[in-house]
């Protein structure tokens, strides 16, 4: 198969969207089909990427319809390059004879891709990863109209947990029978010679140290994740609290942790590049996620890939994986006082920590791409050889 994904995130960008596609482009690879990838740029025509030294990363300028600032000059320049835009992507689509589009993150210039149906034979697959539907309130009244119907209008939709798809009827609506949900999964063969052979600029951290890794967001937690340090007071000292991400909320961490008292406690690392990021995991004590809300959690089969005992909080699709007291901790999203008993039950109990890490370590293995891919492989294949509305055979959808 010729599969094009379209994405406004890939490496070397960091976080779950870049990583999952990265990952999974390389297995479908692997299993001998040819995966391009898409991204929004500034060129008029469809260039290689030039945030990637990657042949087949591709990016063009996709105008939206609507310009809120400027409505009725943004909608005349839109006509201007409505049609032009339309033909280069038709050619681009011919040129690699595309079969599958896969639109990961629906972001309203995407509907293109709709139109594109109309007039050629590609299949179109909508992944959804997250903040893309929780967030949809935030754009404005037309884009949310769009995006809604690229999520409708799709062939298949592909949500990576039960949590999100449940969440995105909601918002949406009803999706009808062509949906399913994969979760995330985790290359653990490529995560720990990473490990061995990047980050060696971690080598001086303090030791030992409690790991986090996300991006700097207020539905992260990490406030309540430094409410909890406070808290814990002595049952943590000799312990180092590493935070590695950047984000907007990346000031009023550093000003909450200076009136906390606990500066000489916490390490804000900024962003660390996704090569990078293994030895963090390799090294740390076990592994906290104090997300307020988290769709996945991608990070988590990460920590548990290194045999981390791990920390996190009962919500969103966190529970699908993670079942508490066998592979992790659980504790309620915003309760500081629950997680810094979390967090000293960790550090107190070694024999408890053990056990997580055993079971974490063994179970992750059912989240390898190895596995996965053979499920996107058989989803698109069943796509592209069947109409959109025969019944899918041979292709196990509905567990994950």
């Amino acid at each position: 198969m010729n599969i094009l994904f379209v994405t406004p995130f890939f490496t070397p960008q960091t976080g779950g969207v870049a990583t999952y596609l990265d990952d999974l482009r390389r297995f479908l690879v692997q299993r001998g089909h040819h995966v391009y990838v898409l991204r929004g740029g500034e060129s008029d025509t469809v260039i290689p990427c030039e945030m990637n030294r990657d042949a087949s990363v591709y990016e063009f300028a996709m105008r939206p319809a609507w310009f809120p600032e400027t409505p009725v000059k943004g909608f005349l320049a839109f006509l201007v390059y409505f049609i032009p835009t339309l033909w280069r992507l038709r050619a681009f689509l011919r040129e690699k004879k595309i079969d599958l589009v896969s639109l990961e993150y629906p972001l309203p210039y995407m509907f293109y891709f709709h139109l594109l149906r109309v007039l050629t034979r590609v299949r179109l697959v909508t992944g959804l990863h997250g903040d893309d539907v929780l967030s949809l309130h935030l754009l404005n009244t037309h884009e949310q109209w769009l995006v809604r119907q690229i999520i409708r209008r799709a062939d298949w939709v592909v949500a990576h947990s039960a949590s999100l798809m449940a969440h995105a009827e909601k918002i949406i609506g009803k999706l009808g029978a062509a949906r399913c949900h994969i979760p995330y999964g985790v290359d653990c063969e490529r995560l720990r010679d990473q490990a061995r052979y990047t980050g060696t600029q971690f080598v001086t951290l303090p030791r030992p140290y409690v790991l986090t890794v996300a991006k700097l967001y207020e539905r992260k937690g990490l406030d309540v994740l430094l409410k909890a340090i406070r808290t814990l007071g002595h049952a943590a000292a000799g312990y180092q609290f590493v935070i590695a991400g950047d984000g907007p909320e990346e000031s009023h961490l550093k000003s909450l942790a200076h009136d906390l008292g606990i500066e000489g406690s916490v390490m804000f690392l900024g962003e660390v590049q996704t090569h990078d990021i293994p030895a963090l995991f390799q090294s740390c004590e076990f592994f906290v996620l104090p997300s307020r809300s988290e769709p996945f959690g991608i990070v988590l089969l990460e920590a548990m890939t290194f045999g981390k005992a791990i920390l996190a909080t009962r919500v969103g699709g966190i529970p699908e994986f993670i079942s508490a007291g066998v592979t992790g901790l659980l504790v309620p999203a915003a309760d500081s006082d629950a997680l810094a008993d979390g967090i000293q039950q960790l550090i107190s109990q070694p024999e408890l920590r053990l056990r997580l890490q055993k079971n974490g370590v063994a179970s992750v293995e059912q989240y390898d791409y190895r596995t996965l891919a053979e499920r996107y492989e058989s989803l698109f294949q069943n796509l592209t050889e069947l109409a959109a509305d025969s019944p899918m055979k041979n292709c196990r959808l509905n567990r994950g």
